[in-house]
């Protein structure tokens, strides 16, 4: 990784966990490396762009920084001239392209197995995200966000990592698997019909969490009996690559990562959030207050900050901000943004550009 004096950083073994900045294994780049006809000079001017040196691809576990990431992802888009590129990249993926991961999903006897192993081990890949799996009646939702601030959406790394999953379950369980339906976070693009064949499922945008949603029933169906030693093996190595002791982040970051991951999917109370973080809600309370928070006040930062986005970047309507942000409807929304800016939220918004 590049320092400011042009030297280089010394890499940390292969078997370090991630640092405690918000970071992503240097092997989630080798996909668009490999799309450039591993052309070092033209992934070169990314790297560059962002700060990162070449030397990156020596050591494809070397942790490099989530922002630089995101925006070589984004950037690498418009290089390509392919807004879907991020789809195309994932739905190409095998799962040895998620390391150690990947590889322990498809151990598994079945679908909601594997994924529930791809949230628990998500964080020896990447951190600053989110992953959970849920039950909503006859469904399985796998949701997945990005739990850092951002100041644009991360189209190009939503739309790779729910590809990528579905890829993961088609290699590793049934070809013909498709899911029930694919939401994004970010707002509809260029490509949206394609993007919805390539899935094979109706894609919903503007949402708010990108999920997967599949049938629960075929998510339980059996497809192998799980060799426990390898298992262990692959688990033993996930457990180096997280560490011992993982930082865990205050109880303010990981609440604010909750209320992200379900804000507008699903009603944020002290119940909800509890059960995820598996406390009680009058331990989570005790030990917000004595952070110095509140639930609710850290509901309205987290909502007041993503419709500054919504409004302003995405130029998103009133009321479906306030569907995403889980508000009963617009008026409610309304009240809430004249209380927190003294305007009313037409006034912020950003009319979207005309699409390709």
């Amino acid at each position: 990784m590049a320092v400011s004096n042009g030297e280089t950083a010394p890499m940390p073994p292969s078997n370090a966990p991630l640092p405690k900045i918000l970071s992503v294994r240097a092997l989630v780049l080798e996909p668009i490396f490999a799309y450039f006809d591993n052309d070092l000079s033209r992934m070169g001017i990314l790297l560059h762009r962002n700060g990162l040196s070449a030397e990156i691809f020596d050591d494809l576990y070397t942790p490099i920084p989530l922002a630089a990431y995101l925006d070589i992802f984004e950037q690498a888009a418009e290089l390509a001239g392919d807004p879907l590129l991020g789809a195309r990249l994932g739905f190409g993926m095998r799962p040895g392209t998620l390391a150690p991961i990947g590889l322990r999903a498809v151990q598994a006897a079945t679908i909601r197995r594997g994924l529930a192993a791809l949230a628990r081990w998500s964080g020896a890949l990447q951190s600053g995200t989110q992953v959970s799996l849920e039950d909503d009646g006859a469904h399985l939702v796998l949701r997945y966000m990005i739990s850092a601030p951002r100041p644009r959406p991360c189209r190009q790394d939503s739309e790779f990592t729910l590809a990528g999953i579905c890829t993961l379950i088609r290699t590793g369980f049934d070809t013909r698997w498709r899911p029930e339906e694919v939401h994004f976070a970010h707002p509809e693009g260029p490509g949206a019909m394609t993007l919805a064949r390539m899935f094979g499922a109706p894609v919903l945008f503007s949402q708010g969490a990108n999920a997967i949603v599949m049938a629960a029933a075929e998510a339980d169906r059996p497809h192998r009996t799980e060799d426990a030693d390898m298992i262990a093996l692959i688990e033993r190595h996930l457990g180096d690559l997280i560490g011992e002791a993982p930082h865990a982040g205050s109880v303010r970051e990981q609440v604010v990562a909750l209320i992200g991951l379900h804000l507008g999917v699903r009603p944020v109370t002290l119940e909800t959030i509890a059960a995820a973080m598996r406390i009680s809600p009058r331990s989570l309370q005790r030990r917000l207050a004595d952070e110095g928070e509140s639930l609710s006040g850290l509901l309205a930062e987290v909502r007041r900050a993503r419709a500054e986005t919504l409004l302003h970047e995405h130029g998103m309507r009133v009321e479906a901000v306030a569907s995403a942000l889980g508000y009963a409807d617009g008026t409610a929304f309304w009240r809430a943004w004249r209380r927190w800016t003294g305007e009313s939220p037409s006034r912020r918004r950003t009319p979207p550009k005309g699409r390709e």
